[in-house]
């Protein structure tokens, strides 16, 4: 039976009216959408209060950088028509507005103390900008504030909330904070909020506002927004396919203003374009049925390790994955994540997981995964291992169907406990390809190149002289052949010999010599899979003797 998911506006809306209803002082509501998290916190305000007979009033009033606090009042007797109006004094220009901000909420706390039958709540939108670490008179006057209100009585009904994408939360304000999320909407939500409108004011057919709706999962449901009314200022709604690419560009834009993610839409045939690695296709093949289901999401496939070579195409698999199971790649570089803030990098680290769950299904893709790793456990600041430890959480209990593919060159860099069973649902060695799959590569390079009728002869010449070759190197040896040949002619025999000599295969380095060495012995121990079928004597071939 499919699951029906709650959807995070009601969720976020529902937790934190219970918040409100067990009198937390301090609430930090993370969210990269201002308006709509000051919505929310509206909405749960309202709805605690229409829940609760006995609260004979409320006050609810968010500050502002320019007029100070202002309080939600309603006009003309009608609920849904409110507005905001300033009370007190605006910031001087002269003095820290926070501080002053501060003094006000602590004169609210003696009216709360008085009106105890009175809910009190304060929107606090972007006070992370102003309470840095470093702040530290600021910190402890909110802090004693926090303080002040869990212990008045008899006990102020007053909370504090906190709006913001990000915090870095200072260390004497963790044991005083509740971090709430109101994660990104998820297509059903966009499709109530922001699409359903084109069904009944555009006569668009409902299962093509859906599929879009589905599409903008992943961006604010402002961009979606925004998107919607691009796509009516274009006149796109009859043309589904043309709305579908603008809204998909979007989508990239979004993703790409995190800094830390990138978004590539599937392009491509596949694994159709993949010569060799039959082992990992067939396996991929097997599994791809489970990947998007949701009757038993406990069966989807999660995570494998791609480990090898460089140059032998496990990044090139990974973008072909993405093709062939139609979603998109979202590349993720752990390191543009590290802040110089205690704290911020590993919320970078949060936020950016948040985004690639709302985007899902996609693959997640981290090339040389080492390079993100190899350093925890040894960072003095233990930023890195803070990380780490977000991620390995992540990995193990998100719910959504993502399938992470992490490539490594050696995998001795890496901590081992991302080697824990369950970590990886396979991890399989990528090696030179063996004497078909050259012969495959080069048959799909040189159709990539839109280069034909190659004598046979020369096929077999080319296998025998590439013994070694990984898949880069193989291509770098046809697009020379074709320079060598000249423009629109068809190279010769000669021609192959001649770019022949100007490539050394990587697997005679001694660093590769030593790599090759420890894969083989992985191999022969159950240390991974491999990639494509074993050939005991190519590999051997491979070791050069000292």
């Amino acid at each position: 039976m499919k699951i029906e998911l709650e959807l995070p506006y009601n969720k976020c809306q529902r937790e934190l009216q219970e918040l409100l209803q067990a009198q937390h002082p301090l609430i930090f509501l993370r969210s990269s959408e201002e308006s709509r998290a000051i919505q929310c916190a509206i909405d749960a305000h309202l709805s605690l209060v229409k829940a609760n007979p006995q609260l004979d009033s409320n006050v609810i009033a968010r500050w502002s950088s320019i007029e100070g606090f202002q309080k939600r009042t309603i006009q003309d007797n009608d609920p849904k028509k409110a507005a905001w109006t300033s009370v007190g004094t605006a910031p001087q220009p002269d003095r820290d507005p926070i501080l002053q901000a501060l003094a006000t909420l602590r004169g609210q706390l003696q009216e709360a103390t008085n009106n105890n039958k009175t809910q009190y709540t304060f929107l606090l939108p972007d006070w992370p900008v102003f309470i840095r670490p470093d702040s530290d008179l600021t910190t402890r006057q909110l802090k004693e504030l926090v303080i002040a209100i869990e212990q008045k009585r008899p006990r102020p009904k007053m909370t504090l909330i906190i709006v913001a994408s990000d915090w870095s939360i200072p260390t004497i304000l963790r044991n005083n904070v509740h971090i709430l999320d109101l994660e990104l909407p998820i297509g059903k939500e966009l499709y109530q909020n922001v699409f359903e409108f084109a069904v009944k004011r555009k006569g668009v057919i409902e299962d093509a506002a859906q599929r879009l709706a589905e599409q903008a999962q992943g961006i604010s449901q402002q961009a979606a927004t925004q998107t919607a009314k691009l796509i009516t200022a274009r006149n796109l709604w009859s043309n589904a396919e043309e709305a579908g690419k603008l809204l998909l560009e979007v989508k990239k834009q979004e993703i790409r203003k995190t800094g830390i993610l990138e978004y590539y839409a599937p392009q491509g045939e596949g694994l159709k374009d993949v010569g060799g690695l039959e082992e990992l296709k067939t396996w991929l093949t097997n599994r791809y049925p489970w990947f998007e289901q949701d009757f038993r999401p406990e069966m989807r496939p999660r995570a494998i390790l791609l480990e090898g070579f460089p140059g032998c195409g496990k990044s090139f698999i990974a973008k072909a994955i993405a093709q062939e199971w139609r979603v998109p790649q979202i590349n993720f570089e752990i390191s543009r994540l590290q802040s110089k803030w205690i704290g911020e990098s590993e919320s970078n680290t949060y936020q950016a997981l948040r985004a690639i769950e709302a985007s899902a299904p996609n693959i997640l893709f981290m090339d040389e995964i080492e390079k993100a790793f190899s350093g925890v456990g040894g960072d003095s600041s233990g930023v890195s291992t803070r990380q780490f430890g977000t991620f390995l959480s992540w990995l193990n209990d998100h719910q959504y169907p993502i399938f992470f593919i992490a490539t490594s060159n050696n995998r001795e860099q890496l901590p081992p406990e991302l080697f824990r069973a369950g970590r990886f649902d396979e991890i399989f060695i990528v090696l030179p390809p063996n004497d078909q799959e050259r012969l495959e590569i080069i048959e799909k390079r040189l159709k990539f190149y839109k280069l034909s009728n190659i004598p046979e002869m020369n096929f077999e010449f080319l296998v025998k002289k590439t013994s070694g070759f990984s898949g880069a190197e193989l291509d770098k040896l046809v697009k020379e052949t074709i320079y060598l040949a000249g423009w629109e002619k068809i190279p010769t025999q000669i021609h192959w010999e001649q770019a022949l000599g100007q490539i050394n295969p990587q697997y005679r380095t001694p660093l590769m010599q030593s790599l090759l060495g420890k894969y083989i012995t992985l191999l022969k121990e159950g240390g991974g899979k491999p990639a494509s079928k074993l050939d005991w004597d190519f590999l051997e071939s491979l070791i050069i003797s000292s």
